[in-house]
């Protein structure tokens, strides 16, 4: 910091022996130089805190502007009950070993509880497209609530955990909730290609890389395609019940045109025997 009175001091003999009034002068020396610092500290202030403020933004804007890619379970609320979904590694990858985990509470978010036993009448089945199996679900020893199935999910994209069955006496009727997407290995792959020196061959070549775009492309159509099947065999199955519908009403119909066919003829039957009753009377 600038030390005025050391300045001061050394240039007072000098004022004193060069004017005749060496009280004013120092006096006005020693306020001017009061008011110089204090102008010179004010502008400093509206110069530091600006740029303190500039580099904070520049800072928050660079962190927000880093791109970091985001793993979270879904959650669904199911009646009383709230039921987590998700993988226990993640991201997950094709080809890898893996465990599908189903988290249920009860209650509210801020108010819930765990629920043991909740999957003792429930069957999860994990979809693919239109292509389904059953999954067997046990029960985590690190966590209550928890439940975890082994799979091996084989082909990249979408996949999801569909839920039928009672939890604690509450029906749950395909209840669908979506998994993360199963990634490709192929960006972990290192060294870009060759032999490694432990003898493991690696394929993360450009045409390996276009390899795996086209076996995310196919898998997806595949996975179009088995959901286009699955809505196929269900209009299918709608259009069979929708014909057996009318076949059903044709009969009910035709029964019915022969009630009452049958049921006229014996009312005509009923008035000419009557007639032919009233005649002879008469006659």
């Amino acid at each position: 910091m600038y030390n005025n009175s050391i300045e001061f001091k050394a240039f007072l003999p000098f004022i004193v022996h060069s004017t005749k009034k060496p009280k004013r002068l120092v006096w006005c020396l020693f306020v001017n130089d009061n008011i110089t610092m204090h102008f010179f500290n004010t502008k400093m202030k509206f110069i530091i805190i600006p740029l303190i403020v500039a580099e904070l933004l520049l800072n928050t804007v660079f962190v927000s502007s880093i791109q970091v890619p985001v793993y979270a379970h879904i959650s669904k609320t199911l009646g009383n009950f709230t039921v987590e979904v998700g993988w226990s590694n993640e991201p997950s990858f094709v080809g890898e070993i893996n465990n599908a985990i189903v988290q249920v509470n009860k209650g509210t978010e801020s108010n819930s509880t765990p629920v043991t036993n909740a999957l003792a009448q429930m069957y999860i089945l994990v979809k693919y497209g239109g292509v389904t199996k059953t999954l067997d679900f046990k029960p985590s020893e690190q966590s209550a609530g928890l439940y975890q199935a082994e799979m091996i999910p084989t082909r990249l994209g979408s996949y999801s955990l569909v839920l039928n069955g009672t939890l604690q006496g509450q029906s749950i009727i395909n209840a669908e909730i979506s998994l993360d997407d199963v990634e490709s290995k192929q960006k972990l792959y290192f060294p870009d290609s060759g032999t490694t020196g432990e003898g493991i061959t690696t394929t993360n070549t450009p045409a390996a890389s276009i390899g795996a775009g086209v076996e995310r492309i196919l898998s997806q159509l595949t996975n179009d395609i088995d959901v286009t099947k699955g809505d196929i065999d269900n209009l299918d199955k709608n259009d069979a019940n929708l014909q057996k519908s009318f076949v059903d009403v044709k009969n009910t119909a035709d029964r019915s045109y022969m009630i009452g066919i049958t049921g006229m003829g014996v009312g005509v039957a009923g008035i000419v025997i009557a007639a032919v009753a009233f005649s002879r009377k008469s006659s």
